[in-house]
């Protein structure tokens, strides 16, 4: 009730805003959502259907403390599901599907994790480094049932260096230092950060400590196109306190994490071309006991993730068509997951766990593609898109294809419409995964998944609306769930899954006062209950999610206070750590962040910032029985040179 209450009260305030007299601009580029419908660098050039922009650079302070995942959270279309702190883990899900439904991408990239959603967000990154987080969906392939969330990072045109102190409550402490600069009479850029965060915890076995280094290069020449590379390391260490058992209170994880790749794209006439290569290796050490294996044995995991990517495209008088192939290639070593490893089947140098008296006893290699032929006709108004192709893998060949149709008539409106056939091959997780409570099924099949959604975006200053409506029917869905409280996990598939909703999100964005304010709604429904079982993903899903934030910029920006308010509703139930089961309730979180810049020597800015999460002290759960912080003060400065 005290979220309802909070929720109307923020809409009240937001509404003499919303309401303010209409500024006598030029219309601007449709802030809310972008749709490409031509090859689009976000997506990789795969098939898609929409790219919709979620978080840009532009609206958000130099000082804050949030994680990237935290900045999606006021998103209507994806529901965040924390398990601790500063998002040390986090599960992305879009429009009600489940995390391994998620594919992650990195500035066009795929680095989704083969051996579980859980691990495919953790990528050697912080909000400090992004230019904006896009929704992508329609994506072909063998991963990304629901979509994906593409994070794109800096490529700046100038020369920067730039430092991010910051400390708050339960012994948090983070610093950032990045810098850009410009080479080879600026054909080259390059990008560069390093980043170190930690937490005493806000509760005990909720502490943890983050090491993240990326680097980017960018080199464009008329003659040679542009060669884009990327590199990224990410250590983290962090109490998992019930993360994946209530039972046990004491887990803990390390992981490790190195990624890179390098893309080439170029255009030659009528040809285009758009090349790429990935590889992504991580460590993983899961305690369920910290410090003590005398019960159970540390999981160690090791897995390489191999991706490559091809895209030649024609321009003819009815438009272009492009011919897409994608290859990936997951490998696992490990002591739980997949299948005993034969002798002369892995090199003996290769089994021994780094850092422990282990050797890996499980392997298991999975190789995936996908081809594709796509069409896309583009009017004057009016643009369409067809793409037709296969996704093969151990499970055999699959069709994939998708359709849309985009409209933009004058005066700021745009309309579209899109029908996709996606599907999801199942994680190493969900197939091989046996420990206590837990029990994996080696006989899942794909996910598979019809898609249909139409929008509609009005966008001129100040004003703008976007509306969203989508209806996906899912078959042989994959989720976890269990018959009562003291009972196993166990992984299944649901024969089918109907999932049905609408999004929408209004801004108003003013001058330097009132520089934006936006309300935003989703809700979701299935067509499937939970029929008296647990379930840990697919039924439980944000049924009601509703927002408001105001963003003031006076001083000529040089003061800025943003307030935003949610109110979380989500349907299913979990078992409580006293063996009970107990329904979700809905809550709601209200943020704050002020801050002031003056520019303290030539070129060059200070910003210091006050940061308040979860202002009214609201206890609340993503999932099951898993407390969240409380009240979360920070304090920061930023200095620009």
């Amino acid at each position: 009730m005290k979220g309802l209450v909070f929720a109307a009260c923020c809409l009240a305030a937001t509404l003499p805003c919303l309401a303010q007299p209409r500024e006598q601009r030029k219309p601007e580029k449709d802030t809310i959502r972008t749709t490409v419908i031509a090859a689009d660098k976000g997506a990789g050039m795969r098939s898609l259907m929409t790219q919709e922009a979620l978080v840009n650079r532009a609206d958000l302070p130099e000082g804050h403390a949030r994680t990237a995942e935290q900045l999606l959270r006021m998103m209507p279309a994806i529901d965040i599901r924390e398990r601790g702190g500063k998002s040390v883990q986090t599960d992305i899900c879009i429009r009600g599907g489940s995390f391994d439904q998620t594919m992650v991408q990195l500035n066009g990239i795929d680095f989704t994790d083969a051996r579980t959603g859980h691990q495919s967000h953790s990528l050697p990154i912080d909000a400090d480094l992004l230019a904006g987080m896009d929704l992508v969906e329609g994506i072909g392939g063998n991963t990304g049932l629901t979509g994906a969330v593409n994070m794109r990072t800096l490529r700046s045109d100038r020369r920067f260096l730039r430092a991010n102190l910051t400390g708050g409550s339960h012994g948090y402490a983070y610093g950032n230092l990045s810098g850009s600069t410009r080479a080879a009479g600026d054909r080259l850029t390059l990008f560069g950060a390093g980043s170190y965060r930690r937490s005493d915890g806000y509760q005990p076995g909720t502490d943890f400590a983050n090491w993240n280094a990326y680097t980017r290069a960018t080199y464009i020449t008329p003659k040679h196109g542009t060669i884009d590379a990327q590199a990224g390391w990410q250590k983290r260490d962090f109490g998992a306190a019930g993360f994946y058992s209530l039972a046990f209170p004491d887990q803990y994880e390390k992981t490790a994490t190195a990624l890179g790749s390098v893309r080439w794209m170029k255009a030659s006439g009528r040809l285009t071309f758009d090349h790429w290569i990935a590889y992504r290796k991580n460590f993983d050490c899961f305690q369920l006991i910290r410090g003590d294996e005398s019960y159970v044995p540390y999981n160690h995991h090791q897995t390489d993730n191999y991706g490559a990517h091809a895209a030649v495209g024609y321009q003819w008088t009815a438009g272009t068509t492009t011919l897409v192939a994608n290859y990936a290639s997951n490998v696992i070593l490990s002591t739980v997951l997949g299948d005993p490893i034969k002798a002369g089947q892995v090199r003996e140098s290769r089994l021994q766990v780094k850092g422990y008296d282990r050797t890996y006893t499980k392997y298991k290699v999975r190789h995936t593609g996908d081809a594709f032929l796509r069409h896309e006709w583009t009017g004057r108004t009016v643009a369409l898109q067809l793409s037709a192709g296969a996704a093969f893998s151990p499970y055999g060949a699959a069709p994939l294809w998708n359709a849309h149709f985009d409209w933009r008539p004058a005066g700021g409106w745009h309309f579209d419409a899109g029908l996709a056939q996606s599907m999801r091959l199942p994680t190493f997780t969900d197939l091989y995964y046996n420990a206590p409570g837990h029990k994996g099924n080696p006989d899942l099949q794909p996910e598979r998944a019809l898609t249909a959604r139409a929008g509609v975006v009005f966008a001129a200053r100040p004003f703008g609306f976007a509306l969203t409506g989508f209806y996906r029917h899912g078959d042989h869905v994959i989720d976890w769930v269990r018959e009562h409280a003291d009972a196993e996990w166990h992984s299944m598939q649901i024969t089918e899954l109907n999932t049905y909703g609408a999004d929408f999100k209004a801004e108003y964005r003013g001058g330097s006062w009132l520089h934006r304010a936006t309300l935003l709604y989703g809700y979701i429904r299935t067509g499937k209950e939970s029929s008296g079982l647990i379930s840990a993903y697919a039924l439980d899903y944000l049924r009601n999610k509703l927002g408001v934030s105001m963003d003031l910029r006076p001083w000529n920006g040089r003061f800025a206070l943003q307030l935003d308010g949610t109110l979380y509703d989500r349907i299913g139930n979990y078992a409580a750590a006293d063996g009970s089961t107990q329904a979700y309730r809905p809550y709601c979180l209200l943020n704050a962040n002020v801050s002031y810049e003056t520019k303290w020597i030539r070129n060059g800015s200070l910003r210091i910032y006050l940061e308040g999460e979860n202002l009214t002290g609201t206890r609340y759960f993503d999932f099951g029985g898993l407390l969240m912080p409380g009240l979360w003060l920070n304090a920061g400065v930023v200095v620009q040179l």
